[in-house]
């Protein structure tokens, strides 16, 4: 009993803390595009969603600047995403968890703080949706 307890604590320390990134709410793509209501992230929050590719997580945000924009950025950024960190929410801003820069949401343009900065993708307004090519998802893969 003892040799198969210390067995699964080995296996759990080696195995079952791996580093990755956090999965979020999942994202399926439908004829080549992840579409999301924009009724669901049009509120001025940030909405974290995630994109599964070749098993990997592929982490993103949308939101809504003080103009009423909508904006998508991968949930990683150029200078930190090698720590697979990503972004959190503190009161109105987003802060980086690995360097602790901070940006306004209500920003319409995140200026780049040093290479600390989400890292923008393209997306587009189709109807009462906003579509990202998931081939531009599967790219980014390389950030997670």
């Amino acid at each position: 009993m003892y040799r198969l307890a210390s067995l699964l604590l080995v296996s759990s320390a080696l195995f079952g803390c791996t580093a990755g990134s956090p999965s979020h709410q999942i994202v399926l793509p439908e004829g080549g595009a992840v579409r999301i209501p924009i009724t669901e992230v049009n509120d001025g929050a940030v909405h974290f969603f995630t994109f599964v590719h070749k098993g990997k997580n592929v982490n993103f945000l949308v939101r809504t600047d003080g103009t009423g924009a909508t904006h998508a950025h991968l949930d990683a950024c150029y200078a930190c995403y090698r720590y697979r960190k990503g972004f959190t929410v503190e009161g109105r801003n987003l802060v980086c968890i690995a360097c602790r820069l901070e940006y306004a949401i209500s920003d319409e343009v995140w200026d780049y703080i040093g290479a600390c900065a989400p890292i923008t993708i393209h997306s587009s307004m189709s109807g009462e949706y906003l579509s990202i090519d998931s081939a531009i998802l599967e790219k980014a893969g390389r950030y997670f």
